[in-house]
């Protein structure tokens, strides 16, 4: 399971969480940038399209994988290593997602109350998944719940 908790900033300052699993630090997502770092390496989040958005997740030059919203909805598909997941909300407020292969629930993805700011964020995944993959989604789900 992946925690993430929002770090202390300064005025003006980007939004960034430290991410761990098993009470280790494993990366460090900054919302205010799309980026992420883990394990020494640098991941950005590329957004195309407007009412049915897609994101790219490149290292470097290098596509890992992709994720395509549907108009209006917050309900995506990820594509990656040949395989299609769904990642939608499971509630009405948006505040849980959940990741979904053929119909079945693989993943989740849940936040505190709304007033909680950054707090008790977690993700319960797949381990097919790599944790690059992981961080993308969490990074999507966070940019999410602070835009809402």
């Amino acid at each position: 399971m992946l925690t993430a908790n929002v770090l202390p900033r300064g005025f003006g300052k980007d939004i960034r969480f430290e991410v761990t699993a098993s009470g280790s630090t494993i990366g460090t997502i900054n919302e205010t940038k799309s980026t992420f770092e883990m394990d020494g390496r640098s991941f950005s989040i590329a957004r195309s399209g407007f009412l049915g958005p897609t994101l790219h997740l490149k290292s470097g030059d290098q596509l890992i994988a992709t994720l395509s919203g549907k108009p209006l909805l917050n309900s995506y598909t990820l594509a990656f290593g040949g395989k299609e997941w769904t990642f939608k909300a499971t509630t009405l407020t948006a505040r849980k997602f959940g990741l979904f292969e053929n119909e079945r629930q693989t993943g989740t993805f849940s936040s505190g109350s709304f007033f909680s700011g950054g707090k008790h964020i977690t993700a319960d995944l797949p381990d097919e998944l790599p944790r690059e993959v992981q961080l993308f989604l969490l990074s999507i789900f966070i940019g999410k719940l602070t835009t809402s």
